[in-house]
This record gives C-alpha cells, structure tokens and sequence, in this order.
C-alpha cells in the first residue's frame, strides 16, 4: 500500500530541489550572484560596513571594494566618491570588475520631506531631464516596507558640527516614503572632487570603523522627492548593463528640524549622520526582504 503522507513529502523536497536549482546564477546550484550598495561619503557607507560580515577587500580605481554579506544577502560595498563624475566612475569600474544581480544605494540627501526620513524615488534624473526608472519590483518591496513601518530608525544624532554640544532628537518618528522622482546635480562644474587623506566623514577617501564600544546610535514641474549629487550616475551605470536598480536616500536637510536651522549646509552638516544611519537601515530591511 502506498503511503500517501511520505509520496507527498518526497515530491515537496523534489520541488524544492529543483525551484533552488533555478535560482542560482548557472543553474547547477552554483554561487548567489551579490548586490552592489554604494554610498558617496564616508559617513554613508561606514553604518553599511558596520552591520556587514566582509570577507575580502580589493583597490579598484583608487578605492576600497569590501565584498562580504549583508542582510544575508552577497554584496560588494563601495563608497564612490562626493560628485555625478566620481559616482560615475567608481560605480562603472566596479560593475566591470564585478558580476552582480543588481544595485543599491545607501545615501543622504535634501528634500522637503522631515529630516531622517527615507525616501525612495521611482526614478532619478539629471537636470538635463535624461531619466532612469527604479526597478518596479524592488520599488514594491519599498512600498512594503513603507506600508508597515516595521523598521526602526534613529531620532537622535551627535552634532559632527558641533562636537561639545548635546545630542539633537528630532520630535517626529522618522518614515520611509516611496514616489516621486529624485534629481542629481552637479556644483563642481564637470571636475570630481578629489577626496582628502586622513579627511572627516564627508571628505575623507574611506571609512574608519571605530572600535566596537564606540559604535553610537521625469519630473515636470514636480518638486523632487531627494536632491543629491551622485545617484542619476550611478542609475545610469545600472541601466546601461541592465541591471534593477533602487535608491535609499534618508533626508540630511529638509523639514522638521527641532534646531530650526536654515538649511544646507547648516542642517546637513548636523544631521548627516542620523540620516546615513536611517538609509542604511532602511537597505537592510530591503536585503532582508529580498534574500
């Protein structure tokens, strides 16, 4: 007499067996292909780095490539460089070095929405209206994670500007928003800001993780949901090898602040660091939700 119970289960492991092999990258049950997660600055990258188990560490183009596991997903993590050229660049150099699934940036930006929260724009583009479409997949699983606002976000932050002074909390509970489309400029007038050896944060060539025990907390006429300086480059990149592509900016200067103070540079340089935490949150989430 056949058993029906263990005739099922043997049939469930076969389906399991089979829809993993169609998910590797050759078909044989080979290696998961990693994403790639940029950030432009120091400070951005240094929470990605932070939360990640990195394997391996290289020097292509004159920066450090770190390629480990983060959010149980592969990665290969690279900071670019402040600017659309150094974004540019950097992110070319590491997509032909690298075979990946896919691209993710960690970032800060300006925007109307309140600082610390995260936005997601649908596309970027430059101000020559040359536009590039998020991946619609990873925008749901943004919108998703919006929807169930189960990530947690910072409210306080250190003053990198003024070290003595208190902590500053804002009083909202930060977000994620997904929408609308986010917009790249370029103040240096076509040269790459060069970056500064043993520089802050900001400017400095690479992170310095510090010890453990010290590890703190198209648009039209549309207002861009994030204004920044490198993410249309590195959109662009992505598009042109056919690669899906999202953005986390979390807001560095922009509504809410408890200060009041008169925007940038003023606020980012008081709340850069809250904000790169919150994008980095937010990609973790977003890894979490794709592995």
């Amino acid at each position: 007499m056949i058993d029906l119970h263990r005739l099922a289960r043997l049939l469930c492991i076969a389906a399991v067996a089979a829809l993993s092999a169609c998910d590797s990258d050759d078909g044989g049950g080979g290696p998961q292909l990693p994403l790639a997660v940029f950030s432009a600055f120091p400070a951005e990258l240094l929470p990605i780095v932070e939360q990640a188990s990195v394997d391996a560490t290289e020097t292509i183009a004159g920066r450090v490539v770190r390629s480990g596991t983060l959010g149980g997903v592969p990665v290969v993590m690279a900071m670019t460089g402040i600017g659309l050229q150094n974004a540019a660049a950097t992110s070319s150099a590491v997509l032909d070095r690298f075979e990946v699934a896919g691209v993710v940036f960690s970032g800060v930006a300006g925007s109307p929405h309140r600082i610390g929260d995260v936005t997601v724009a649908q596309a970027w583009e430059f101000l020559n209206g040359s536009t590039y479409p998020v991946d619609q997949d990873w925008l749901q699983i943004a919108d998703r994670l919006a929807a169930a606002g189960s990530v947690t976000f910072d409210r306080c932050t250190e003053r990198p500007s003024s070290p003595s002074a208190p902590p500053v909390c804002v009083l909202h509970e930060p977000a994620i928003f997904v929408g609308g489309v986010g917009q790249s400029s370029d103040p240096y007038g076509g040269s790459p800001p060069i970056c500064q050896l043993n520089g802050s944060d900001v400017f400095g060539c690479d992170i310095v993780v510090p010890p453990a025990a010290a590890i703190g907390a198209g648009g039209g006429d549309e207002e861009p949901i994030a204004v920044d300086q490198e993410t249309a480059a590195v959109a662009r990149e992505a598009a042109i090898r056919g690669l899906p592509f999202v953005a986390f900016r979390a807001v560095s200067d922009g509504a809410g602040d408890p200060l009041m103070l008169p925007g940038f540079p003023q606020q980012f340089f008081t709340y850069y660091r809250l904000a790169a935490r919150n994008a980095a949150a937010a990609v973790i989430a977003f890894l979490q939700e794709i592995e």
